[in-house]
């Protein structure tokens, strides 16, 4: 399986972690990477049966965190790999943006993730496509609670299981996040080599992304080459 990606995105990379996290529960010795030609690939392995175990998939609180599908998610807790993507703020919490997130992802594959778009109150603000700027907009969100943000709720519920297994560089109060893609490589190669640590022969562009403020939550933007 492939897909072509913006490498600029930082929701679409954390994606592309999380299929290759899943790809690691159906097969440890599997391989995952970025192909760079006029246009940036994905591929992976088959992932058929991920993905069906994820549609229609339940949500469940546990002691330390949340349980999506039989994958444990506490990546934003202080003891996770990314307590410093915990974008979002206010009145929400991460029960409230995954159960969001599946809310509007129900009906649809995680094989379209790319594609599938749908309006809703709540996301994690990883995707960096359908986000607003408040202070472009001249309006703060907060004042406006009934507004309806476009999300693409599977590229989010993916970069939050990739999350569960990458850790990102940076912060958003400073330098911002950076990540490396990778070339075909096993899992423990993928997480060394995203984090720019990896071999040579297994990295390739770094990007790093700003943050803009939405209200009292925060936004990922589109990245550039470090």
């Amino acid at each position: 399986m492939e897909w072509h990606i913006d490498p600029r995105n930082p929701g679409e990379v954390f994606a592309c972690a999380g299929l290759a996290h899943l790809a690691w529960r159906a097969n440890p010795e599997s391989k995952t990477g970025f192909e760079l030609s006029d246009q940036v690939r994905f591929a992976a392995p088959d992932l058929s049966g991920a993905f069906e175990r994820l549609m229609g998939a339940s949500l469940e609180e546990t002691e330390d965190g949340l349980q999506l599908a039989d994958i444990d998610l506490d990546w934003w807790r202080e003891w996770g790999l990314n307590p410093g993507l915990k974008n979002w703020a206010g009145q929400q919490s991460e029960v409230t943006v995954h159960k969001s997130l599946l809310g509007i992802a129900e009906g649809s594959s995680p094989s379209k993730w790319l594609t599938h778009a749908a309006p809703t109150t709540g996301r994690l603000n990883l995707d960096a496509n359908g986000t607003w700027n408040a202070l472009n907009m001249g309006w703060s969100l907060n004042e406006h609670r009934e507004a309806m943000m476009l999300c693409r709720p599977w590229v989010e519920l993916l970069a939050s299981i990739g999350l569960q297994a990458f850790p990102v560089e940076g912060h958003r109060s400073r330098s911002g996040f950076k990540y490396s893609l990778w070339r075909p490589a096993s899992l423990p190669v993928a997480i060394a080599a995203f984090g720019g640590y990896g071999p040579a022969v297994y990295s390739t562009d770094r990007y790093l992304s700003a943050t803009a403020k939405q209200g009292s939550n925060t936004m990922l933007c589109l990245a550039a080459l470090v």
